[in-house]
């Protein structure tokens, strides 16, 4: 069939004219008649095309029932026109601007607003539109009726407006029905444009299967291009509809399976399409897998993503045998489109397939790494064991390793060894050794595993847990210890010297070797290994020479026979020193850590590291310096260790942890106290007249930590106080620990020795400080210098209002009471003498009270911390300044009175003084409430005030105390329980 342009489409455009002339409101009769008599001969030819063109469309279409229906669409729409905007103007007259009348007066009252709720007129006014059907309609009942009904024209059943049909088939809702009597209407409307058949109503092309038209029309229009534009748009809605029938039948397949598909997203949204395909792939389902097929086929998803999901599903969640995984990948054929992409297909299988697969499912690990290695990803594979060596590897480990975790033992990462160790017998451990140089070494920069190795971590299992066919029962006495090592020994010759010895450290000097064996027995196998050794090397050398085998293993694991000798009589050597009396007295000592050191002594096997690591741990704890002398003695061979060299390095440590590294002294949250413990074991050595370590070692070693501008102020004045507070130093040294402090402190200046060398010198120093502070933070500076110095001694600065801690206290008032300052000042102050009670600059009481008197003369709101202090310092005079400042409080001001004062002045007992406070009821109640707490004596109290006079006062605090109601507190009974109670 080719392209041929008829007439039609001129009549369309007039018939368009004719839709373009048609009145949108209701017009005369008579201009009615006008437009019949103008359009007769053109509507009456439009009516026949469309009318031949129906019934061809309703004689293919079985179901008439939705016809008739569907033509309800082109009944005109009446009422609609008024009341359409009920809810316009609701809001119109909100603001009350405009009159409101009944519609009844609306045309005789300007700018009136009617309640639309009460138009009843309006619904009469409107004349309805109409549309072209309607004309159409309406023109056509004319002309029957002028042909007095010779001219049939049926008002409602058989006539569809062609072009309101795309309206008409986008109002249905989406069915197969709908959509292929759509497809079917385009493809007669593209037919007879292109071959004219309308005029013979009986053609065959009204005959044919609506199904097979449809395809002739499709596959013809899709053959060329370049059709009219008017053609185009029909051929383009044939496409659509085309389209939507394929993915309803579709999306109603995916309903009928059952698996929750939502049939309107499938059809709408391209990635739920998507996902929805891939994951119908996974299942077992033939059917359901042929329809993902074709789905994938027919949405352009590749097929390379649609075999790499039923792929991974078999692998993860069929449940299906290796076996059977393989016999549905062939004859699926997956594997020839997935090997087309071996790049992304390592990707895929390594990270959604390799962690589904247990590490012990020897077989399907081979079926993994066989498919890797047959699609070429050996290039993708960024692991030092590649495909196919993982195929040779399993092959073999599957039939001697049953059980084996092959994940874990091709882990680089991890330790080959240790995933092998549970799998190894004496059946299989020749077999798998053999493959061991196959493996790599963790961080080993591309060795391999020896078999060596793998024996000597066969024989270790052997030795400790026995063997099914060699040693069936594990040893449990130091004879069947000695039988195992026996047995064990029959195979050293298949170990290199390094591993020989790494194998009988393992049960010489390992934790379970000094917890199954005696010692007795731990040097009996000693013995009978350095026989046995020496033998070997003897018969190595006579194979080879010194520079045949032996060189070989000496190269590969860095020890000779010689060596290893020298290893074992070393290991002989320390297990004699465990018999020594400081090693036993460590061990049956009552302390803990004490038999600690027993234990870390025992397998240090006298190596230089590892007793320095339990020298330098003893220096931390605070152990003597005597101590460990002796264990340093105790230890055997040229160690090059002495207590002085062990406590720098315990020193080191400290020093580091104070400097801010968290790895340095794990063991011990408080680096302070660890060197405040070792320092006052030195000056315990010191004063038993031992000098290993003295007094200038410690002050050299941390010289460099105190002068440190970087590091924070208070730790190194801290190690600075720990030192002088052990030892007596010289006045050069004193000087020079004062200049350390005041360094430490006063980072930013810089201070010579001169400028401190005495109390004169530095009281001027201190002035000109206090002279140029303003802020907080400088008197802080300053709180630290005064600590960091000895107190001053002269009675015309320590106890007068020269004293600099008075100074400092006035300073700090007149220049911290800004808004900038956030701190308390009086709690500041109070702290700042606080932390003064317990050191060598603990306050007098007379400059306690000058202290508070500038509090009081400051301001109002300090008083509190100033009764604080006076109450704190036990001084007569001060407690009696105390109460009458109480006395002369103001109710207001006793009720703001915090509970720290008020406990204060209860430890001072100062209650009978305060008994005509207004502060009395607040201390009374604070006594009642807290006296558990605080172990306050209320009976006492109550004497105390009845002595002094205080009769009902008395007599109260018993009634309260004893927990009567307060009804029954009158004056007669307080005085009554006076008698009785006390």
């Amino acid at each position: 069939m080719e392209p041929v342009i008829t007439e039609s489409g001129q009549e369309a455009d007039e018939t368009d004219s004719i839709k373009a002339c048609a009145p949108t409101l209701g017009i005369p009769v008579g201009t009615a008649g006008d437009l019949l008599h103008r359009t007769t001969a053109k509507t009456m030819e439009v009516l026949t095309t469309t009318g031949v063109t129906t019934k061809a469309v309703l004689t293919a279409v079985s179901d008439h029932r939705w016809w008739k229906e569907s033509l309800n669409y082109l009944r005109p729409l009446h009422g609609q026109g008024a009341g359409a905007t009920s809810q316009e103007g609701a809001c119109e007259n909100s603001n009350l601007e405009r009159q409101g009348c009944s519609p009844f007066y609306q045309e005789i009252i300007d700018d009136s607003y009617v309640d639309q709720s009460q138009d009843v007129y309006s619904s009469c006014k409107d004349v309805p539109l109409e549309n072209f059907a309607e004309v159409l309609l309406r023109t056509g009942k004319l002309a029957e009726a002028k042909t007095e009904g010779k001219t049939l024209f049926p008002a409602t059943e058989d006539k569809v407006e062609v072009l309101d049909a795309n309206r008409c088939f986008e109002k249905q809702c989406h069915s197969a029905l709908s959509l292929q009597l759509a497809s079917y209407y385009y493809s007669l409307q593209i037919y007879t444009r292109l071959m004219p058949c309308f005029k013979n109503k009986n053609h065959t092309l009204y005959q044919a299967d609506p199904k097979e038209l449809i395809r002739l029309v499709t596959q013809h229009v899709s053959a060329y291009s370049g059709w009219p534009e008017e053609l185009q748009k029909l051929i383009n809605q044939l496409y659509v509809y085309n389209e939507r029938l394929t993915d309803f039948t579709q999306a109603q397949v995916l309903q009928g399976l059952g698996r929750g598909v939502d049939v309107q997203r499938f059809s709408s949204d391209s990635d739920y399409k998507k996902e929805t395909i891939l994951g119908l792939t996974e299942t077992l389902d033939d059917s359901v897998y042929r329809i993902s097929v074709s789905l994938a086929k027919r949405y352009s998803v590749p097929l390379w993503e649609v075999y790499m999901t039923h792929l991974e599903f078999l692998f993860t969640d069929s449940g299906l045998s290796t076996k059977d995984i393989e016999s549905r990948s062939e004859f699926l054929s997956l594997f020839d489109t997935l090997k087309c992409n071996p790049q992304a297909f390592c990707s895929h299988m390594n990270k959604y397939v390799l962690p589904s697969v247990e590490g012990t499912d020897l077989g399907r690990l081979l079926y993994y790494y066989t498919l890797l290695d047959a699609a070429g990803c050996e290039p993708y594979v960024t692991t030092i064991i590649k495909p196919d060596s993982h195929v040779k590897l399993l092959k073999k480990l599957r039939a001697v390793a049953n059980g084996l975790n092959y994940r874990k033992l091709t882990d680089e990462s991890l330790d080959p060894l240790a995933a092998l160790e549970p799998v190894l017998t004496s059946q299989n451990v020749l077999s798998i050794s053999k493959l061991a140089n196959r493996l790599p070494v963790p961080g080993g920069g591309g060795a391999t595993v020896s078999p060596s190795r793998v024996h000597a971590v066969w024989l270790q299992k052997l030795f400790w847990k026995g063997d099914p066919q060699l040693l069936k029962r594990p040893p449990q006495s130091d004879q069947d210890y000695l039988h195992a090592y026996d047995t064990c020994a029959k195979y050293l010759d298949r170990l290199v010297p390094a591993d020989a010895i790494n194998f009988l450290d393992s049960i010489t000097f390992s934790a379970d070797a000094a917890k199954r064996l005696s010692i007795q027995a731990r040097s009996e196998v000693i013995k009978r290994a350095t026989k046995a050794l020496r033998q070997l090397g003897e018969k190595s050398r006579k194979r080879g020479g010194d520079c045949g085998r032996e060189q070989e293993w000496m190269d590969s694991a860095g020890m000779t026979f010689d060596e290893a000798l020298a290893h074992l009589q070393q290991s002989q050597a320390h297990l004699d020193t465990l018999s020594h009396a400081f090693i036993l007295s460590l061990k049956d000592s009552q302390q803990e850590q004490l038999q600690s050191y027993s234990q870390l002594y025992d397998l240090s096997r006298s190596e230089r590291s590892k007793v320095h690591k339990l020298a330098v741990t003893m220096a931390t704890d605070g152990q003597p310096l005597e101590r460990i002398g002796e264990l340093l003695h105790v230890a055997v061979g040229s160690l090059d260790l002495s207590v002085k060299s062990v406590f720098h390095d315990a020193v080191e440590k400290v020093v580091a942890a104070l400097s801010g590294d968290p790895d340095a002294l794990t063991n011990y949250p408080q680096p302070l106290r660890v060197l405040e413990a070792m320092v006052t074991a030195v000056h315990n050595n010191v004063q038993s007249g031992d000098n290993v370590v003295t007094s200038d070692d410690l002050l050299a070693w941390l010289r460099p930590f105190c002068g440190d501008a970087s590091l924070l102020v208070r730790p190194r004045i801290d190690v600075l106080q720990i030192l002088e507070s052990n030892f007596n130093l010289r006045d050069a040294d004193v000087r020079l620990l004062l200049l350390y402090r005041t360094q430490a402190v006063l980072k930013d200046r810089e201070v010579q020795i001169e400028d401190v060398e005495n109390e004169e010198k530095r009281y001027a120093v201190f002035l000109e400080l206090l002279e140029a502070a303003q802020k907080w933070e400088d008197f802080q500076l300053l709180m630290l210098l005064l600590q960091a110095w000895p107190p001053m001694m002269k009675e015309e600065v320590a106890e007068s209002e020269n004293n600099p801690w008075v100074v400092l206290t006035s300073a700090l008032l007149t220049h911290c009471r800004g808004s900038e300052v956030k701190q308390d000042l009086g709690q500041q102050v109070v702290t700042m003498v606080r932390s003064l009670y317990n050191t060598k600059h603990k306050l007098p009481a007379q400059c306690i009270k000058q202290i508070a008197t500038l509090l009081l003369q400051d301001q109002p709101s300090l008083q509190q911390p100033a009764l604080k202090l006076m109450t704190e310092s036990g001084d007569e005079q001060l407690l009696q300044l105390t109460l009458d400042q109480i006395n002369s409080m103001t109710a207001e001001t006793a009720s703001s009175c915090d509970a720290e004062l008020q406990t204060l002045l209860l430890d001072a007992g100062l209650l009978v003084g305060c008994v005509s406070s207004s502060l009395y009821p607040l201390l009374s109640s604070h006594m009642l409430s807290h006296q558990q707490d605080r172990g306050w004596d209320v009976e006492k109290a109550a004497a105390e005030l009845l002595a002094a006079g205080h009769g009902p006062e008395a007599g109260s605090l018993l009634l309260a105390h004893r927990g009567t109601h307060q009804a029954q507190f009158t004056f007669n009974s307080a005085l009554a329980v006076l008698r009785k109670w006390l």
